[in-house]
């Protein structure tokens, strides 16, 4: 028996093809409209009028994680068939959300996604993906990294990159207490609110007895909800509320949030480059454990 076909037999998630990397996703379009934009706010409980006041000039505000929807919508490959044994030990394990120009009400954004990289780490094959966000006209208005782990998995040859992914900011110091904490409380109903408001349905989020067979504790908040909301404590205090000076949202997903609990967004560092204000964070959730990991916030200064 050759080793690959050995691979095969043994329990987990086996041997994983590098033919995909490449490929892109199907190109989906999603008009901005009011009744979306204000619910994904309302679905992170941002009380940020500016995403609620259509009366005010120059329209609503959109918040940046709507970038997490686009890419959800996106992310189908018609044309291949998922890899059911891989699947389940696959885990999101970082983004990297570069904002090029703020969304603008009611425009229409086409999202489109691409395999870059799969390659071999310690726990197993390391993915990126790639989702461009373009406005009707062509331009490129948001750019999402989305990395993910299938851990104890191997690839069927080298590895497989076509781009390195973009370097993320380097802080010169990070503070050993935090700069300043903020504490989210996340409700019983916050994966069901969240779920329904981004458009995003995984029922580990939302159904019990999914989150049981899935061997979790229970259902678990989405982690683009925990980014999210961990870029609103940021976007209120040191962007004056301003979500259309963000470019950039960085991050590592490590602990669960569980519902009927709450997070910590804890500032770590401060600096201003080059006309760039960068803010470290991290998230904690109710056990003090780290949620997001190495998060970066970029905006105008």
């Amino acid at each position: 028996m050759s080793e690959q076909a050995a691979q095969n037999q043994a329990p987990g998630p086996g041997v994983v093809t590098t033919d995909d990397v490449g490929l892109y996703t199907i190109a989906n379009t999603v008009v901005l409209d009011s009744r979306f934009t204000m619910a994904y706010a309302a679905g992170i409980n941002d009380g940020n009028a500016a995403y609620f006041d259509d009366l005010k000039p120059g329209g609503l505000q959109i918040h940046p994680g709507i970038c997490f929807s686009l890419q959800w919508a996106s992310r189908f490959r018609p044309d291949q068939k998922p890899n059911l044994r891989a699947a389940p030990y696959g885990v999101h394990a970082s983004t990297d959300l570069l904002i090029h120009r703020p969304f603008r009400a009611g425009e229409a954004i086409t999202t489109q996604g691409r395999i870059m990289q799969k390659r071999r780490i310690r726990p197993g094959v390391f993915n990126v993906e790639r989702y461009r966000m373009t406005s009707s006209d062509g331009e490129l208005v948001a750019e999402l990294y989305y990395n993910g782990i299938i851990r104890g998995a191997t690839l069927d040859g080298p590895d497989a990159v076509i781009a390195d992914e973009p370097t993320w900011p380097v802080f010169g110091r990070a503070s050993g207490e935090p700069l300043w904490r903020m504490e989210i409380p996340i409700p019983l109903h916050a994966g069901q609110q969240y779920t329904e408001c981004a458009r995003i349905y995984n029922p580990i989020h939302t159904e019990p007895s999914v989150a049981k067979a899935a061997c979790l504790p229970g259902i678990i908040l989405h982690g683009s909800a925990t980014k999210a909301m961990s870029l609103t404590a940021v976007v209120n205090r040191c962007f004056d509320g301003d979500a259309t000076r963000i470019t950039r949202l960085c991050g590592q997903l490590r602990g669960m949030v569980l519902m009927d609990s709450a997070i910590a967004v804890e500032a770590l560092a401060e600096e201003v480059v080059d006309g760039e204000k960068r803010i470290l964070f991290r998230t904690l959730n109710a056990e003090g454990d780290a949620a997001i990991r190495n998060g970066v916030v970029c905006g105008r200064a």
